[in-house]
């Protein structure tokens, strides 16, 4: 597909979002892109309506999947529009499913350095748990590898990924392999990561609830209060108010 058709393809789905008018209420006290934290353009419109956009379709939506995907990557790596990026990851929710684990992987990984906000960010770890449960020999030594990097959002992939939404998962990757990824990020100085560090601990304890405590206990006076509060989420109250104890008299010392 030749550049020029690319491009007028990318035109026609920030044309069709701009196109919407907004459902959201108007607040002069709530600034959406700051919220997320893109340098993207946020058109504003809701999620029911992005998504009811992505399944109207465009003038392209008919093509093969393959077609489609190199559209939408296109779009995902050309557009300065937050929302037209979204259309991209929603295409991916099916095609993930369907192509070949290795050449999705593989395509996808290049999707982090776009990546400057919590809410893409999220979206396309749902692709990487998904193809980490099907192919974890290709998956895994990628993250202990983004568990290292110099990018912020690879690092909170490498904790995110494994476990993503833990009730929706097939298949539960051990414990031992999700905090060999926990450990080396336990201080590390990324707001975004240390959520993320929170959040797998939060849904490794819904799988490993014992031997999460235990962890968290061990580890109570390491994890950040950012992590923590993310992790502690969903312990029954008696474990939460016992961390919080630890923790308190930790400060302390």
């Amino acid at each position: 597909m030749n550049n020029k058709t690319l491009i007028q393809f990318k035109n026609e789905v920030e044309q069709t979002l701009s196109s919407i008018k907004s459902t959201r209420k108007p607040s002069p006290d709530f600034d959406l892109q700051k919220y997320i934290g893109t340098h993207f353009y946020v058109t504003g419109l809701s999620m029911p309506q992005l998504r009811k956009a992505f399944q109207h379709g465009y003038s392209f939506s008919n093509k093969p999947l393959p077609e489609q995907f190199e559209i939408y990557k296109y779009l995902f790596f050309n557009s300065e529009v937050f929302d037209a990026m979204l259309q991209s990851l929603f295409f991916c929710e099916k095609y993930v499913k369907q192509a070949e684990p290795e050449y999705i992987f593989n395509e996808l990984i290049d999707w982090i350095s776009r990546i400057d906000n919590w809410a893409h960010s999220d979206m396309l770890t749902q692709h990487f748990a998904y193809l980490h449960e099907v192919r974890p020999d290709l998956v895994y030594p990628h993250l202990q590898e983004w568990n290292k990097s110099d990018n912020p959002w690879m690092r909170r992939q490498s904790v995110l990924s494994p476990l993503c939404y833990a009730r929706s998962r097939k298949v539960k990757p051990p414990f031992n392999k999700i905090i060999a990824l926990v450990k080396p990020l336990l201080n590390d100085p990324d707001y975004y990561v240390q959520k993320g560090v929170g959040w797998c601990l939060r849904e490794t304890g819904i799988v490993y609830p014992e031997k999460t405590f235990v962890f968290l206990t061990e580890y109570h006076h390491v994890i950040t209060s950012t992590a923590f509060a993310a992790a502690a989420e969903k312990l029954p109250t008696k474990q939460k108010e016992q961390l919080k104890l630890l923790r308190k008299k930790s400060r302390k010392k």
